[in-house]
Order: C-alpha cells, then structure tokens, then sequence
C-alpha cells in the first residue's frame, strides 16, 4: 500500500479517525446530483458519481486551561457527537489517467446552497494532470437546512436555498446534517474514506491506487480549513497538502459557542505542504504572518476575488440548477487577470511538494500601507498592484486591474489602456508580443504558470493590437 505524506511525517496525536458507511452510487430524483459539473467532463474522459455517507462524528472546543490563540496553534479535545449522513460527489479519472492523488474540497455555501467553486476554478487543470474530485457536503446550511431569513446581499434580496433536500426531495430525503460545527470531524472521515487506506465496501474510486489526498477549499471552505488545519489535523494527519483561497474573516468559529479570534493567523507549523493563494480582495486586508517550512503565501497582483470568465460559470450552473437568471457583469468588463492560471500551479505545486518533496516556491507579498480593514495596496504608475506574485499581465500591462468594482461576485475591474498608451508603452503591437512571451516563458520558469496555460496566454496576447 503506499505511504502517504501525511503518514511519512507522523501523528502528532493518537486521536481515531471515524470510519464512514458509503452507499451508492446514487441515482433517482432529478436524475443527476445538485452541483454537477458545469463543465464538460466528458472532453477529458472523467465520470461523476455521488456517494451518500454515514456516521457519527463529533465537535471540537478547546482543551482544559487552553484558549484559540491568534497564532493558530491550537489544542482542541472532541465534545458532543451527533450522527449524519452527508453526500459526497466524485468526479474521477480513468486508471491509466490517474496520477495518483484526490482532492477532497470543501464545498462552498452560499447562501444555503452549494457550489464545487474550487473544482469551477481548477477544471481544465485537475482533469489535464490527471487528478481525482472528491466534493464534500459538510455545511448544514446547504445540506438540510429549510426556510430561513431573506438576507441583503450587494443590493439583493436574497431567499436562502435551496438546500438540497429541498431541491431534489426523493434523491435526498435521507440526508441529515444536523450542524456545521460536525464539518472538521466529517472531513477527516471523508479523507480517510478516499485515500490510501480507503476499505470500505463499497469504493467511490473503482480501479484508482491512491497515493496522496489533498484538501482545497475558498472563502468561508478555506477559513473551515484553517481552523481545521490549526486544530485538528494535526491530531489526524489525514491529507497530504492544503490549498486555501483567499481565506477572509467570515465569522465561522470552531463550533457554536466557541468562537475564533480577530485577526486569526494559520499555525506556521504545519506539517504538510500548504500554500494559502489569496487575491488582492482577500491580501489587502489580509493579517500580516510569516511562512513556515511547509506554508506559502501567494498574493498574485492584479487580481480579483472573481473574474468575468469565472462568473460566466457560475451564471450558467445557477441558471440550470436554480432557474435564475444571475445579474452578473460582461465578462471584458469585470476584472481580467486570469487567476484560473495561477490557481492551477498552485494546486500542481502542492501536489509536487508532496509527491516529490518538492517545494513550492516563495514569492514576495504585496506592498501594502495602513493596517487592516484601512489597508491599501501600493500601485505603480500605471495604477497596478506593487510586489506580490508577479506575472506577464501586471509587467507586460495592456490594462489596469482593480479588485474593487460593482459587479456581482466581488468581480473587480479592468480598465483597458488607450492606443495612444499602448504606443507609448510598446511603439507597435509586435513588441508586446514579445516582451509577453518572454514574460511569460520566465513565469513558468518561476512555477507561476503551467506549461499549456502559457501557450494558450501567449495565443490570446498575440491577438492584441491597437
């Protein structure tokens, strides 16, 4: 059987890892699972699949005479348990494809209903590496939970849901997800369920050996993980690598009645391969923390919390799933910086670093003045970010990027140069073109960006003319 990285490194605890039932595959209802992919899987030969599991799993709380300190070395101890039954959505690869590592991500709540954001950003690079797709259900307030409050979100009104036992009552009747608060415990299960030493009747990953299980997660999924990273996974050591998007303060505690900190930070002593990828909307007001041996921060200039083209995908899946029409902006209007890109050398450099003890490269961070929430990044003279991840679109700039703006999703602004800009920058279009290319060769050079995403940003930047 193969040794994972987390098991190379050790416990630090002896604390269980609870064992799930698994049933299905899943069929009936609606005839397909909520959140199924919104791309097409077939282009690269994955199926999706979806597992109903079961158990008991507990909360956690602070061990006797500790607190949750602001450095996020915590030691927590299980209180209540509670029993569940959650889904789980595979989206997996055939054997030969296979590299040999599943990540598990979290899935992202909005509003009461799901979404597999992290796997929106990253499909193109999941399914051309060759990665298995485990999406875990670990929200109440999107698994099982009904009615609620109207919240006001960017000017809308907004009815929570549904959840899922409201949106396909036959297929998930069965589902009971009684608190949030059960998500660290349930993830650990969920881990172990699908990873190297998976024995389980039944198999959500037919046929594929399984070296390696990463966790990913965005927004209020990675702050889920960085409380499960500073208290529980060093009493698991359940994955193998960690990749966070822009983690913010949303307001999750460690369970109901035991909050977290202001001004939270990740425990610098991690012990597996972890890299924290946050956009200008999330590193601006960001808390100022050192790296660790196995911790990276990445701060990419230029970018926003979402982009045109990631709305476009979620406009279409929320127009299937939920027949609404999504207010969001133009895609050429919102912010540009294609973050997909950096995202997808993020998730392959964990996974190196964890297969071939490989580490992930350091970048500097942004330039920033003030301190949190008066923070603002310094700029150059074309109005783009200072330091941070560099890449070909903020040094070979044709436009400027802002995470701030008015469109749906936190999507930001570009406002494109003018020709008469564009001349004094690069005299004609061929220059450009150069100097992104070479910008861009150095970036996959540096491990920015991946080998076929800089061909295909080098076709679009040949397109460019003025």
């Amino acid at each position: 059987m193969p040794t994972s990285f987390a098991q190379r490194k050790g416990r630090d605890g002896d604390a269980g890892v609870g064992r799930l039932s698994i049933r299905g595959p899943v069929t009936g209802g609606r005839g397909r699972p909520y959140s199924s992919s919104i791309v097409d899987l077939d282009e690269y030969g994955y199926c999706e699949a979806e597992y109903f599991v079961s158990g008991r799993a507990a909360t956690f709380a602070p061990a006797p005479g500790t607190t949750l300190g602001v450095d996020g070395h915590w030691n927590v101890v299980a209180t209540d348990g509670a029993d569940f039954t959650t889904r789980i959505l595979v989206r997996r690869p055939s054997a030969e494809r296979f590299n040999g590592t599943v990540v598990v991500e979290f899935m992202q709540e909005y509003f009461g209903t799901e979404r597999d954001t992290n796997f929106r950003w990253n499909a193109e690079t999941l399914m051309r590496e060759g990665f298995a797709w485990v999406g875990a259900s670990l929200h109440h307030e999107s698994v099982d939970a009904t009615g609620g409050q109207e919240v006001e979100y960017q000017g809308m009104k907004l009815r929570p849901g549904p959840a899922m036992i409201e949106w396909d009552a036959d297929r998930y009747a069965r589902l009971r997800f009684p608190s949030s608060d059960l998500c660290y415990d349930v993830l650990s299960q969920i881990g172990r369920a699908v990873g190297p030493e998976r024995d389980g009747a039944v198999d959500p990953l037919p046929g594929l050996e399984v070296h390696r299980v990463v966790a990913v997660g965005n927004t209020i999924a990675a702050d889920r993980l960085q409380h499960y990273i500073n208290g529980i996974h060093h009493r698991d050591s359940v994955f193998d690598g960690f990749l966070l998007q822009d983690v913010a303060e949303s307001g999750v505690g460690l369970s109901g009645d035991v909050q977290s900190p202001a001004g939270l930070c990740l425990r610098t002593d991690i012990n597996v391969p972890t890299i924290v990828l946050n956009t200008m909307t999330a590193a601006v007001q960001a808390v100022d923390q050192p790296e660790g041996p196995y911790l990276r921060f990445w701060e990419p200039a230029g970018s926003a919390h979402t982009t045109g083209a990631y709305m476009v995908r979620v406009a279409a899946a929320t127009k299937r799933d939920l027949g609404v029409e999504s207010p969001i902006c133009p895609a050429d209007y919102t912010n540009t910086f294609p973050l997909e890109y950096i995202a997808g050398a993020a998730l392959v450099a964990v996974n190196r670093w964890a297969a071939e003890q490989h580490p992930a490269p350091s970048f500097a961070r942004l330039v920033r003045t003030g301190q949190p929430p008066a923070a603002s990044e310094e700029v150059d003279e074309h109005g783009n970010a200072l330091g941070g991840l560099r890449s070909p679109w903020v040094d070979v700039p044709i436009a400027r990027y802002d995470w701030r703006g008015e469109c749906l999703g936190d999507a930001g602004r570009t406002y494109p140069f003018t020709a008469d800009q564009l001349t004094g920058l690069y005299g004609e279009p061929a220059n450009y073109h150069r100097a992104f290319e070479m910008q861009a060769r150095g970036a996959q050079e540096r491990g920015v960006l991946l080998a076929q995403d800089v061909q295909q940003a080098i076709s679009i930047a040949r397109k460019v003319t003025w």
